[in-house]
């Protein structure tokens, strides 16, 4: 096994500090870089203190009025759904894909080769902990089965990702749960550079990333949080948004050599981590499950999923993407991931 290297620099600002007095004060600055891909993320002890400035508490009675008024014109509700576009019979038999009460659906404005939507529930809103595993399980099953159709007609369609945006500030354009995902010929940035790095890893080291991260991380238990079945899970050691964890296979790639109980063993992983977002202060969020068809030739790949906080929707609500993700690719830290790793385990069974 290849030892990572999880690289971090200081630095440190000096000022005199008008919340108390004017007093002298250094603050220290710590940058971590991500062992695989290089990208940066910035930590401040002091951010914990003023945690508020980053984020907002949730107007509850703000998220109750929207939910009330969008549900009144939401095609994603029961009585409206009848209305959302249908694939092809000759790909879909039935023209979408029902599993308890996920309804799966190409997308209207597809951005992609072949995009999907899975409505996740049929109630309008759910708060973070009212998204079971069984919810999000069916989702994943009824896109999974949208996604062996598609792989049976288009050999091209070798890269596929599924994604969470939930809420507005996470760039959800309706209230109602939903997930989607996109095949294509090609991946997208962020993929294609994972795929890369996991390649030339291996073609490196003669091991799989993922596997060495894996091993030294449970050794050193400081980001390793817990195992559902046989995906793990870890806080990122330099996340690409707040609050980051990742859940990786410990062996497979593609999604649809994953079988059924495991991805219900995503699902129960899944959940844990809302609650615990929830209990953190926190209502929106995106995920990312990153997978591609299995190649001839081993590639190092394995199925990851990121998933990590937003901002809270609020009548003064402002976005928690700003230069330092948009312009410098980097992203800020909330949490030390261990201190988030060291809280999220109470939400995994023990074992």
């Amino acid at each position: 096994m290849a030892a990572i290297a999880f690289d971090r620099f200081e630095d440190s600002l000096e000022l005199l500090n008008p919340l108390k007095g004017f007093a002298p004060e250094r603050q220290r600055i710590e940058v971590y870089r991500d062992p695989l891909l290089g990208h940066t993320s910035v930590y401040n002890p002091a951010i914990e203190e003023g945690l508020k400035v980053f984020l907002n508490e949730v107007d509850r009675e703000l998220i109750a009025r929207l939910a009330e008024e969008s549900a009144k014109t939401c095609v994603f509700c029961p009585e409206r759904v009848a209305g959302v576009a249908r694939f092809p019979d000759d790909l879909i038999p039935g023209r979408v894909v029902k599993i308890g009460e996920a309804v799966a659906f190409p997308n209207l404005i597809a951005m992609g080769g072949h995009h999907s939507v899975a409505i996740v529930s049929r109630a309008h809103f759910l708060e973070l902990h009212q998204l079971s595993p069984e919810l999000i399980g069916n989702a994943w099953l009824a896109l999974r089965e949208v996604e062996a159709a598609v792989r049976q007609r288009d050999p091209t369609a070798a890269w596929t990702t599924v994604h969470g945006n939930y809420l507005f500030p996470a760039g959800a354009s309706l209230m109602h749960p939903h997930f989607q995902m996109l095949i294509g010929s090609a991946p997208y940035t962020q993929h294609a550079r994972l795929a890369e790095a996991c390649r030339g890893y291996l073609e490196r080291e003669g091991t799989r990333y993922h596997d060495d991260l894996l091993q030294q991380e449970r050794a050193t238990g400081d980001r390793y949080i817990a195992a559902t079945g046989r995906w793990h899970w870890l806080a990122a050691f330099s996340p690409l948004g707040s609050n980051e964890i990742l859940a990786v296979h410990e062996n497979e790639g593609d999604l649809l050599r994953v079988d059924e109980g495991e991805l219900r063993d995503l699902a129960q992983g899944l959940a844990s981590i809302l609650r615990l977002y929830q209990d953190l202060g926190h209502m929106s969020f995106n995920y990312t499950l990153y997978t591609r068809r299995e190649p001839e030739t081993p590639d190092g790949f394995q199925c990851l999923l990121r998933i990590f906080t937003r901002q809270n929707p609020a009548a003064t609500y402002r976005s928690d993407d700003f230069y330092l993700q948009k312009g410098l690719q980097t992203e800020l830290m909330l949490h030390r991931p261990e201190a988030l790793a060291a809280r999220a385990r109470g939400y995994f069974p023990r074992g």
